[in-house]
């Protein structure tokens, strides 16, 4: 969950006509037995040596070492599923050390976007402020390959986003490794077999589902090494549900949950069917329709959103732009509520991990509420999961904020692949 002008940042070939390869899975809705291999791949860019430790020097300062590897970037295209377990074809990067990758594999899983310009098949190696610059540079330049899906509904995949569904997302990342794997053989580059799994946001919550999804599955190439998730919401139908409810301490957290609340209500619509006005209020409701459906920034979305609650008289008040019912909804936790429903089967904090984890936020996030975290450890905790498989890194700095902290929580994270917990905090 990011992009957000109001906390002082900058937001953030094809188009695909998506075909089963069996008339019978379309038949049947089952999936092709191809699901997780390479469509396509094309080359996008070079980073030189160069090119690499200037920006790493820029962006992650001393906490990144330099490299010696330029970097390929390949946009790749592989089969996957939907929301609705349907066969699709999603869009996603791959990023190749020249020499190899000995160090494994690493899926990083990016934050909340609307506009796909951001989206990690759209880094070329050119300098974009998006996290999955950020990624290549902290993950790629320590001799590992990175793999990083776009999702449903971004990229090359013209439906809708399943936002926040961290359940709904976690196929992308999951059948996006074969695909990297594969195309590395072709490329002769050797990666090493170690798997890791990481996200930021919106992503630390696929992340951790992608975890989970995998730890389900046999063979040793779906062991996961490790996995290092960033103030993900973890905890949906409680903890996130709740902050949405609260009152906002200022314009800008107002509009942060304006900015959620909406593409929520979006993706339910284009979905579901549901009708927007029965989630927003009438001038709310016809601003999202047409901000979330065009080719607009995220900066733009959330000024159109931003000042049509200043039109409608809104008061910094989630209250005065959703209507009565939604409240009464997210107030009683009504299940029969799709948007409650949804959020409660991408509950991610109430499962037993083998996989070693490392969860990292920042305290005093105001975008994704730390509650998520600290929730998830004590309910682990209680479920038996001890230091030797899960511990917490808290981003102690008071002057960084959820945009200003992802540098910093994949430099954490690269640590964490590096050398285990040893440079960890419980």
């Amino acid at each position: 969950m990011r992009n957000l002008t109001f906390i002082s940042a900058t937001f953030l070939l094809l188009t695909l006509t998506i075909i089963c390869s069996e008339p019978s899975a379309a038949q049947t809705n089952k999936l092709p037995v191809d699901v997780g291999s390479l469509v396509s791949s094309t080359r996008s860019g070079t980073m030189t040596v160069a090119q690499v430790n200037e920006l790493i020097k820029k962006k992650f300062g001393s906490s990144v070492s330099p490299t010696a590897q330029a970097l390929d970037l390949y946009k790749i295209n592989y089969r996957s599923r939907d929301e609705k377990n349907r066969a699709v074809v999603l869009s996603g990067l791959v990023v190749l050390p020249r020499g190899g990758a000995p160090n494994g594999l690493v899926v990083f899983n990016h934050g909340t976007i609307v506009n796909s310009a951001l989206a990690p098949s759209r880094f070329t190696g050119k300098s974009n402020a998006s996290e999955a610059e950020l990624a290549t540079l902290a993950f790629a330049s320590g001799g590992y390959a990175v793999a990083m899906p776009d999702y449903l509904g971004l990229g090359d995949h013209k439906g809708a986003h399943p936002y926040p569904l961290g359940a709904a997302n976690s196929p992308s990342a999951v059948d996006i490794i074969e695909p990297a794997r594969t195309l590395a053989n072709r490329q002769n580059t050797k990666v090493g077999s170690r798997l890791f799994i990481t996200g930021y946001s919106e992503g630390g919550a696929v992340a951790m589902w992608t975890v989970r999804d995998l730890e389900s599955k046999s063979g040793a190439g779906f062991n996961v090494t490790a996995a290092a998730l960033a103030s993900g919401s973890y905890d949906l139908s409680d903890t996130t549900r709740k902050w949405l409810l609260a009152a906002p301490t200022s314009q800008e957290e107002f509009v942060i949950r304006l900015y959620l609340t909406s593409y929520m209500a979006y993706y339910f619509h284009k979905s579901s069917g549901v009708k927007l006005t029965d989630y927003l209020k009438p001038a709310m409701a016809l601003t999202v329709s047409q901000a979330f459906k065009g080719n607009i920034s995220d900066e733009n979305i959330i000024k159109r959103l931003a000042l049509a609650a200043v039109l409608m008289r809104s008061k910094n008040s989630l209250a005065n732009v959703i209507t009565p019912r939604f409240k009464k909804v997210l107030e009683n936790l009504d299940a029969s509520d799709p948007v409650i429903r949804e959020m409660q089967k991408s509950d991610a904090f109430d499962w037993s991990p083998r996989t070693k984890m490392l969860l990292i936020n920042l305290p005093g996030d105001k975008v994704v509420d730390p509650a998520n975290t600290e929730k998830t450890m004590r309910t682990m905790r209680r479920r038996g999961v001890g230091k030797d498989t899960l511990r917490q890194f808290a981003i102690k700095d008071a002057s960084l904020n959820h945009i200003t902290a992802v540098a910093p929580a994949l430099a954490e994270a690269r640590r964490f692949f590096d050398g285990g917990f040893s440079n960890s905090h419980d």
